[in-house]
């Protein structure tokens, strides 16, 4: 059977990084290894991240505009019976299944039962990545933070580099809470070479009378899409992101975009991935894609509460376009 590894976690909290991390290990072992993954957008960032990273995948799925545990559930299903319809040395050893940071994992334990794929995979365990940097108070007063949590049959608290001192009081309030699960600190992605193995896992049931039997709503989060048609100015995304549009509650941002003024790296590309959680601004060099197609210039903004309008023309006006060339500009409603 196709073994299935979930990897959930809060938005922002690193989830892309540990997931290129799994495939490049399960490649490098000569397993055909597959991804899923799931995005809360119209345009996936995610995949063009893992797909210009990890050309020799077995297979490489991209599920948007909702999510695996609810709207999308009937894509995630066919997706992986179509998987575990190819014959024996093509299809899929092993899947990754990347869900978004406003996903539910508990409403995915029963795709072993479901008629397409009974008797063809197994679940084997749940990865939830944890960012360190994220407020404390969230284990308390988020509860979909403390289903991802209580699912998890391996915790990695991420960006431990970055605040040591974080990350300990992190662990040490997770295994207050939740003391039955194993739990790491990586940094960059990057586990000890002595820590558990995702894949050998287990599912267990949620601990009674931990978690509330009301499922969690994602009707007020909004994701804001918009394709660049030109490069950007470096210095107006950085302003743009630490002193964002007031209004609403800003819960993620990322993108792929080129900077003006920034010539072609040695690799040939000129393009990079900006990443936004916790604060935290980051910028990344980004390969070109794999198969050779230009990849889009998008940013994808996430949050509660927020003026798309405003966010539409603050993204736009960052675009410097070529003398001579056109800029869209954005309208009020």
């Amino acid at each position: 059977m196709i073994e299935v590894l979930i990897v959930t976690g809060p938005l922002g909290a690193g989830k892309t990084t540990a997931v290129n991390r799994l495939l490049k290990h399960e490649i490098a072992l000569g397993r055909r290894v597959a991804v899923l993954i799931n995005e809360f957008g119209s345009v996936s960032v995610d995949e063009s991240l893992v797909n210009a990273k990890r050309p020799e995948l077995a297979g490489i799925a991209n599920l948007i505009n909702g999510c695996a545990c609810c709207s999308l559930r009937d894509d995630v299903v066919a997706t992986l019976a179509a998987w575990c319809d190819q014959p024996v040395g093509e299809r899929p050893e092993r899947v990754v299944m990347e869900t978004t940071g406003l996903a539910d994992p508990t409403e995915l334990l029963d795709l072993e039962l479901d008629p397409l794929l009974q008797g063809r995979l197994r679940l084997v365990g749940c990865l939830t990545i944890v960012s360190c940097l994220g407020p404390l108070d969230h284990l308390r007063t988020r509860e979909l933070l403390r289903r991802q949590i209580a699912l998890a049959s391996l915790i990695h608290i991420s960006k431990a580099d970055l605040d040591p001192s974080l990350a300990m009081a992190w662990e040490s309030e997770i295994r207050q809470g939740f003391p039955h699960i194993t739990l790491v600190q990586s940094r960059q992605g990057a586990t000890p070479a002595e820590a558990m193995d995702p894949w050998a896992g287990d599912l267990r049931p949620l601990p009674e009378g931990r978690i509330k039997n009301d499922r969690p709503s994602f009707a007020e989060a909004r994701s804001l899409t918009l394709r660049w048609d030109h490069p950007i100015d470096p210095t107006a995304l950085e302003s743009l992101f630490q002193h964002p549009p007031l209004g609403g509650e800003l819960l993620r941002a990322k993108g792929i975009c080129t900077f003006e003024g920034w010539p072609a790296r040695n690799d040939g590309s000129d393009l990079w991935t900006f990443q936004v959680a916790d604060g935290r601004l980051e910028l990344a060099p980004m390969r070109a894609l794999s198969t050779g197609a230009p990849a889009a210039l998008v940013a994808v903004v996430i949050g509660i509460g927020l003026d798309s309008n405003v966010w539409q023309k603050a993204l736009r006006g960052m675009e410097r376009a070529p003398l001579g060339s056109r800029k869209k500009v954005v309208l009020g409603p």
